[in-house]
């Protein structure tokens, strides 16, 4: 059920992957981790070269999700432990969201 979930939110997200760090690419940048607790983002904000994973890791007692308006990337619902990784392959600032609970916000920023 769980590779069903990780197959449709890769078809879905189009850019963004959602999978293992470990399994990731070899040829492009080092996963980042962006971590989700007590309802909220950490960090608030990264930076990263063009073609990095950032992985979303949910550390929090309640399911969360990440929306990244500019990419259409939307995770599946993460459960607790649960991640979703999307790569950010354009320069910009990305701003994205939890869907559940819309006041977490956070950005990463691809330079």
């Amino acid at each position: 059920m769980r590779m069903r979930i990780l197959l449709a939110a890769c078809v879905l997200a189009g850019t963004a992957h959602a999978a293992d760090p470990q399994t990731a690419d070899p040829q492009t940048a080092d996963p980042q981790t962006v971590i989700i607790d007590n309802f909220a983002f950490k960090p608030g904000s990264i930076t990263v070269a063009p073609g990095t994973h950032v992985v979303f890791r949910n550390q929090d007692d309640l399911p969360h999700t990440v929306v990244v308006p500019d990419m259409q990337v939307k995770s599946p619902m993460m459960d607790t432990d649960g991640t979703f990784e999307a790569t950010f392959d354009k320069p910009g600032t990305y701003k994205y969201f939890c869907g559940v609970h819309p006041m977490m916000t956070g950005e990463v920023v691809v330079q």
